[in-house]
């Protein structure tokens, strides 16, 4: 059978491509997680007035905020991450679907001995995450940076994280987060040839532990605040 040629339109290619937008979207969650952290700073941290007149958490984030919103490389950036994750999004939904055809084919037999739970499901994981994100989105993003309609998103984010059925979606979406990083930075690194036997174990272990500490940490912010 003759495959199609061009960098995306084969199994590895889409793999690739997965891998390259899934590592920048990896990149975004670790400094969307530095900023968030400054939600549980608490106001002790601030004895005196510093940058701008920032004195208290509350000033402190809505300063970040607005940096991000105003600072144009950074605004840049976004629609990258945009791309990105629509990329990224599309691709897994062919890959899926690929593999779902696969296993309906009464002549091809899959070994699930040696593979875990989430690696068998990211499709799953991934839907999850997907309407977590539009809702996600929708709360934030989408008023305070196109309505603007929200001016103070501190503020926002105090009364959502005290709505409580907001904060189980958030801690669903996190959960499902965390399971999609383990196997997902595994599989970039084996997808991009970065595999190598020798450190094979250490891979797994690094991507077990950055993902359990993104994800402890990404489900502790809202907790604190809704218990604040």
């Amino acid at each position: 059978m003759a495959l199609k040629k061009g960098l995306f339109k084969t199994s590895v290619g889409r793999k690739n491509l997965m891998a390259v937008t899934g590592l920048f979207i990896i990149f975004f969650l670790i400094i969307h997680l530095v900023g968030n952290l400054i939600l549980i700073i608490p106001n002790s941290f601030f004895p005196i007035e510093f940058w701008g007149g920032v004195a208290n958490t509350h000033d402190m984030y809505n300063a970040y905020s607005h940096f991000l919103v105003h600072f144009w490389p950074v605004t840049l950036v976004a629609w990258v991450l945009y791309v990105a994750i629509i990329t990224h999004i599309i691709d897994a939904t062919l890959i899926t679907i690929n593999n779902w055809k696969s296993r309906g084919d009464k002549y091809i037999v899959t070994d699930n001995s040696t593979s875990t739970w989430y690696s068998r499901n990211m499709g799953i994981l991934g839907t999850i995450i997907g309407v977590f994100l539009v809702i996600h989105m929708a709360q934030f993003w989408l008023q305070y940076k196109v309505l603007k309609v929200e001016h103070d998103l501190y503020e926002l984010v105090l009364i959502t994280f005290k709505t409580w059925w907001f904060v189980l979606i958030y801690e669903i979406g996190i959960i499902a987060l965390g399971f999609h990083l383990v196997h997902g930075i595994e599989s970039a690194h084996r997808s991009l040839g970065i595999y190598p036997e020798k450190i094979i174990k250490i891979i797994k272990y690094v991507a077990l532990c950055f993902s359990l500490v993104m994800a402890i940490l990404y489900a502790i912010i809202p907790i604190i605040i809704y218990f604040k």
